[in-house]
């Protein structure tokens, strides 16, 4: 094996002081030494340095492998992804809140509890409200009796002209069959004429009066019908008031609304509460969405519909779950921006909402692309120098590297090393004077 030769400050201080005693030494003894020695002297001195600055040269600097990190050079389709953290969100969600002044009278459910859409998480009491309901129950049925009352009144008010009506057609009929029969008497001279033309006036004026009547009878029914009209419309008003009170009554018991998880809960018991006050928030458990924070300065490489994976650190194999690109908010907080994503598949057993959880997006697929593990202080597209070791020698040089695209503690490279090559990708700036290093392997 090679030896360490090291051009160290040191040796460097010694030949210095060399130099100097040198120098004292001419001036002391100019008079008795010749031009000649002190040429010779500084030529063997310059021939020192010089020597020493070579073997530092060519001697390579030796370094232990177990201190550095070494990676190969892998060739295939590059998934740049871009690295987020967040939580998972219900994605149906139910405010709770009330229409009436109220007083929390009992608290049935707590957070965390699973609900149907029928549980009463919590009851309320109004002393006015059930005032205004019995009030509005009392109106109604006032106005349905009222309403009945009319249809009976109309009723009778028809059956006493359908009953005149009835009378005068009897009296039409009797007039009728005393003409015909008169008409038949007077050619006998049994019946006078004026008589047999009184018939016939008597005839036609109750024809008259019949036509009148069902004239009468049959305003009388559309009369009737309008009126019913507005005593029908009258009742509406009356149900649908009652309706209001009743449902107004019934939203004193707050139902959860949806099938899911009681999330929040924001009143306590006996609490006064005002119209709209926020009292508890309910979400869906089975239907969840995700909502990463990236990087703003990855929001730019993000689009709709991109392809996803989440991670909820389950410990089943079944940890990870598909998704899509759903949102991008366009707000900015503290140099990040939420995505939203689109849960597909089967959720994995400890999926649940604000579940803290880590996912990427897929941004791009490069193919065919040259990687290599990320070295210490790399950065995506820039230029950098690194060692590439030769394994049969164990000898390092320095190369120029072109690096690309950086994704998943992985950097592709645009030039400067080929597929199989050995780079190390520990901070060797310090060495990167040095022609070559050696890599000292461990012995067995």
């Amino acid at each position: 094996m090679w030896h360490i030769t090291r051009f160290s400050l040191h040796n460097y201080l010694q030949i210095n002081n060399h130099i100097m005693d040198i120098d004292s030494t001419l001036k002391r003894s100019n008079k008795t030494v010749s031009t000649k020695k002190l040429i010779f002297g500084l030529v063997v001195i310059g021939a020192m340095l010089i020597s020493f600055a070579l073997v530092q040269w060519f001697s390579p600097h030796t370094i232990p492998a177990s201190q550095l990190q070494i990676a190969s050079v892998s060739q295939a389709d590059f998934i740049v992804k871009v690295q987020g953290f967040g939580r998972l969100k219900s994605k149906y969600q139910r405010y709770l809140t009330n229409t009436d002044v109220a007083m929390v009278e009992a608290i049935h459910v707590y957070p965390g509890t699973r609900v149907s859409k029928d549980t009463v998480i919590i009851s309320l009491v109004n002393p006015l409200q059930a005032q205004r309901l019995s009030v509005a129950r009392l109106e109604l049925a006032r106005q349905q009796a009222s309403f009945s009352e009319q249809k009976i009144n109309q009723q009778s008010q028809l059956l006493e002209r359908e009953a005149n009506l009835t009378l005068l057609q009897s009296e039409l009929e009797s007039a009728e069959l005393k003409s015909e029969a008169e008409s038949q008497l007077i050619e006998q001279g049994i019946v006078s004429s004026l008589d047999y033309k009184r018939s016939l006036l008597t005839v036609k004026q109750l024809q008259q009066r019949v036509e009148i009547e069902q004239k009468r009878l049959a305003q009388l029914a559309q009369m009737h019908l309008q009126r019913i009209k507005v005593q029908q419309e009258l009742l509406r008003q009356f149900e649908l008031n009652y309706k209001v009170q009743q449902q107004a009554f019934d939203d004193l018991q707050i139902t959860a609304g949806i099938d899911g998880m009681l999330q929040e809960l924001n009143v306590e018991l006996g609490q006064n509460l005002t119209p709209g006050t926020r009292l508890a928030v309910v979400g869906s458990d089975s239907a969840l969405k995700a909502e990463l924070s990236i990087k703003q300065s990855d929001a730019e490489k993000i689009a709709l519909n991109m392809d996803a994976r989440v991670n909820t650190f389950s410990n089943s194999k079944q940890g990870e779950v598909a998704a899509k690109v759903t949102r991008i908010d366009p707000i900015v907080s503290d140099g990040r921006v939420m995505i939203e994503l689109d849960l597909i598949g089967e959720l994995p057993a400890n999926a649940r909402p604000d579940l803290s959880i880590e996912g990427h997006v897929i941004s791009d697929i490069i193919a065919n692309a040259l990687t290599i593990k990320l070295p210490q202080k790399a950065k995506a597209h820039s230029k950098a120098m690194l060692f590439k070791l030769n394994p049969n020698t164990h000898l390092a040089a320095p190369i120029d590297i072109e690096f690309g695209t950086l994704s998943d503690n992985k950097i592709q490279l645009l030039s400067g090393a080929k597929v199989g090559e050995q780079l190390i990708i520990s901070d060797l700036s310090k060495w990167q004077h040095l022609a070559t290093i050696k890599i000292e392997q461990e012995s067995l």
